[in-house]
């Protein structure tokens, strides 16, 4: 059974990416967000704008920040992840993208960005073109967490579900690696000496080969 979909952290805002037999965790409780809140009062980095060269997770990545983001205390800077599934194109009306959304905060900790609070965001986003040829997300339609989650993630991606479940859901490897890319597309456009990030009760991994 799949667990929350916006999942709790634990006292200390505490970050864990354990996936255990298909069930994904969330991060970020009301209990963390107390602690980080007087932890960090305002920030020391740079906020979070996108740097690759895809419109549709541009459009998502602010949606993400923005709409998610919200929800947690404040910290250093968020960054999210998009991991893309599927995308339906539309010449008229909306474009449909499935993946796997994750907002994560971090604090800046010497060189390493240091991960306090999160959450995941399966599902589908729903886009628009604008006059610029970009994309804005209109809404993202959420898979629903506990007893609701196989219903509700079958609804959402439909004949992309299979897929999602074999390829996407819990798969450490590639959210890690979108992770890495994302946080050194940051790290690169601020030119800021972070040459590492870190989850709570984990090793500092390294961003950039040497």
């Amino acid at each position: 059974m799949k667990m929350s979909v916006k999942f709790l952290v634990a006292m200390v805002a505490v970050v864990s990416f354990g996936y255990a037999a298909g069930n994904f965790k969330q991060l970020g409780s009301s209990e963390g967000e107390a602690v980080a809140e007087s932890s960090v009062e305002s920030s020391r980095l740079p906020a979070y704008s996108y740097a690759g060269n895809d419109s549709m997770e541009a459009a998502i990545s602010a949606y993400v920040v923005d709409e998610f983001g919200k929800h947690y205390a404040k910290s250093d800077v968020t960054i999210p992840i998009v991991n893309i599934l599927a995308v339906k194109p539309a010449k008229f009306g909306e474009t449909l993208v499935w993946g796997s959304f994750w907002v994560l905060n971090y604090e800046l900790r010497g060189n390493t960005l240091f991960c306090v609070s999160g959450g995941e965001y399966p599902g589908v986003a729903h886009l628009k073109k604008t006059g610029d040829g970009g994309y804005v997300v209109k809404r993202v339609d959420v898979v629903e967490d506990g007893s609701r989650y196989l219903r509700s993630a079958k609804k959402i991606f439909g004949k992309h579900y299979d897929d999602w479940e074999k390829n996407m859901s819990g798969n450490d490897a590639l959210r890690e690696s979108k992770r890495a890319e994302m946080i050194g597309d940051y790290v690169k456009a601020n030119d800021l000496f972070v040459t590492m990030y870190q989850d709570y009760g984990w090793d500092a991994k390294q961003l950039f080969a040497k």
